[in-house]
């Protein structure tokens, strides 16, 4: 365990990148081909739409393409809260730009819809940053607000981190916001056969969570002594001990925070003073440079963002599946369509959905570019081994295409299918292979025995000392076509067939070549049919041999493919193990602290969490 951390710990270190900007100084991504692309604005990446007075989601075709440009894996940072609460703008510093998510200086609403952006990760060069910024949550002018749980849902499913925006302080009012936590389980089905805990269950698919305070300007205290952020939101999230006698609401509040708890194990609170005290600048802060904002707001920014750029890990489904661009859009497109149309969104079919789409790729991309590469091979190759070995080494590049893009393939259906497909196109080369060969050599047999088929079919050699004159002619030819070069994989196979065709003719010659003895003849002829069977031998042990050859590197590279197999599934195993190890040990704590949680006076006391901060 302690070696995978450290191998870990190098990755990352290696790694770590600042942003890069064009001359221009916008933001690039740099692709898995080290080919650069840029995204200069954020795009709608799910639309808003109200039909006949209801709400709609429908994602965004151009966004989808835009995503499947990124073969890198995605960090994802969500936003949400209240309307015209400064989200946008807190969206546009993490992705360092001055311009980006629209603001507006108004009290309408200016998201609509999920919008999306995304720039390089400014720590790590093998993943690139997403980010969504979605509309209010409470926008009285939506007219039908059922829309905004599904809204959160969306949300906290695509991101790797979620930030809730709130103002002034953590109050009763934004954790009533946060109601559609609890409405996560009507919208969320999760199987719970492998895990007993159903919370922990929904949490292994939830992001890291935190609480942004805009404007916030009073001391950070808590009965007279100073606490962290952190502490701030553990103690709003405090659950009231209750009663035989308890009260529906009471059941409700502490309901609320026991979800938070639990499906969102990792949380952070971060407080920001004003960017400005000037109502003026605040209308126009798309313009102002840093130097105009307050000192104090810069720092908390700063560690705002560093936190998400150090904590907000690679999007992920079912644990061990890597999220990149073109998963992310599937997802979006799984997600909405399971939302709109069934109102519940089943995680795991969900995954298997994305497996079948991904594996499907993953056979297409891997079998094309095999074949793709077996085009590039000069046919015909000098030899079997040659092609065999050329053949070998491209298809241990599709297959390293093939697992890096396949996920979920349990039962080794879409392997299969991937070296069956293989299998069949090698086949095709080595076919191809052996016709170019075989249409070169013979073209070489017929140049070089031109002129002993012409003396032939004049019967020059019927005479006597033909037989001789003829074995001088066919050895004369034989040297000739074994100084050709390039022949190919059927070189000698079809010079033996060409010489065993010969056998019949010299049979003939043998038998009227009045310079022989009798005795001669018949030892020679006896000669030449055993010659006759020794080629026909020798021609089933080439083709023995070439069968052999194939069938043993197929064979070696089935056993790769299924070394690289087993290898894949045993660290998709040792992640999954180690992550629900994780998430117990957190709700063992959780319980630890529920237990150890006295009777939250301040709450029975005051009924707002803002009256414990002084």
């Amino acid at each position: 365990m302690a070696s995978r951390s450290r191998k870990a710990r190098s990755r990352k270190a290696r790694s770590r990148k600042a942003h890069k900007r064009n001359i221009n100084g916008e933001l690039i991504v740099s692709s898995s081909t080290n080919s650069e692309f840029k995204m200069n604005k954020p795009v709608c990446l799910i639309e808003n739409r109200i039909n006949n007075g209801r709400a709609q989601l429908m994602v965004n075709p151009e966004s989808i393409k835009i995503l499947s440009k990124i073969h890198q894996p995605v960090v994802v940072v969500s936003i949400v809260g209240r309307y015209r609460t400064g989200k946008s703008y807190l969206m546009n510093r993490l992705a360092g730009a001055q311009k980006g998510f629209s603001l507006g200086s108004t009290i309408q609403a200016q998201t609509q819809g999920i919008w999306m952006w995304y720039v390089p990760h400014p720590n790590y060069e093998d993943r690139v940053l997403v980010l969504l910024d979605t509309e209010g949550l409470g926008d009285v002018e939506k007219g039908d607000t059922s829309n905004d749980s599904k809204i959160f849902t969306l949300a906290v499913l695509l991101s790797s981190a979620l930030i809730y925006n709130g103002v002034s302080t953590i109050c009763q009012d934004d954790l009533d916001k946060l109601k559609y936590v609890g409405e996560l389980t009507e919208l969320i089905k999760v199987r719970t056969d492998n895990i007993q805990d159903k919370e922990a269950a929904f949490s292994t698919y939830f992001p890291i969570f935190i609480w942004a305070v805009r404007d916030f300007s009073l001391e950070l205290e808590l009965n007279g002594e100073p606490i962290s952020e952190d502490d701030y939101l553990n103690n709003a999230l405090k659950l009231k001990i209750q009663a035989e006698s308890s009260s529906s609401k009471e059941e409700e509040y502490n309901d609320l925070r026991r979800r938070l708890r639990n499906y969102f194990r990792k949380r952070k609170c971060f407080v920001f003073e004003t960017p400005t005290d000037s109502i003026k600048e605040l209308k126009e802060i798309e313009e102002l440079p840093d130097d105009r904002l307050n000192e104090k707001f810069l720092s908390q920014s700063a560690l705002f963002c560093d936190y998400i750029f150090q904590n907000a890990e690679i999007k992920r489904v079912d644990i061990t599946v890597d999220v990149n661009g073109h998963r992310l859009g599937e997802l979006a497109n799984l997600y909405t369509e399971a939302l709109n149309s069934s109102n519940v969104a089943c995680l795991e079919e969900v995954v298997v959905s994305l497996a079948e789409k991904e594996n499907k790729m993953a056979v297409e991309e891997g079998t094309k570019l095999y074949e793709d590469r077996m085009k590039t091979i000069v046919l015909p190759t000098k030899t079997l081994n040659q092609f065999l070995d050329l053949s070998t080494q491209y298809e241990e590049e599709a297959r390293k295409v093939f697992f890096e893009r396949s996920i979920k393939d349990t039962d080794k259906k879409f392997l299969n299918e991937f070296m069956e497909i293989v299998k069949r196109t090698r086949m095709e080369f080595s076919v191809m292979n052996e016709e170019k060969s075989r249409e070169k050599c013979e073209a070489l047999i017929k140049k070089h025995s031109a002129g002993l088929e012409k003396a032939l079919a004049e019967g020059k050699f019927c005479v006597p000392g033909g037989h001789g004159r003829f074995k001088k002619s066919l050895e004369a030819i034989k040297k000739k076509y074994n100084r050709e070069s390039k022949k190919g994989v059927k070189a000698e196979a079809v010079l033996q067939e060409y010489m065993t065709s010969k056998q019949t003719d010299e049979i003939l010659i043998i038998q009227k070549d009045k310079d022989l003895s009798k005795e001669q003849r018949k030892k020679e002829e006896e000669n030449a049919r055993k010659q006759i069977e020794e080629m026909h031998e020798k021609i089933q042990q080439m083709q023995e041999e070439h069968w052999r050859q194939i069938l043993n590197e197929e064979r070696e590279n089935y056993e790769r493919t299924i070394e690289q197999l087993k290898h894949k599934m045993e660290e998709e195993r040792i992640r999954m193990e180690e992550k629900m190890e994780q998430v117990l040990r957190e709700k063992a704590m959780e319980r630890f602290l529920y237990r150890m949680e006295g009777p939250y006076q301040a709450n029975r006391q005051h009924g707002d969490q803002s009256c414990t901060i002084s």
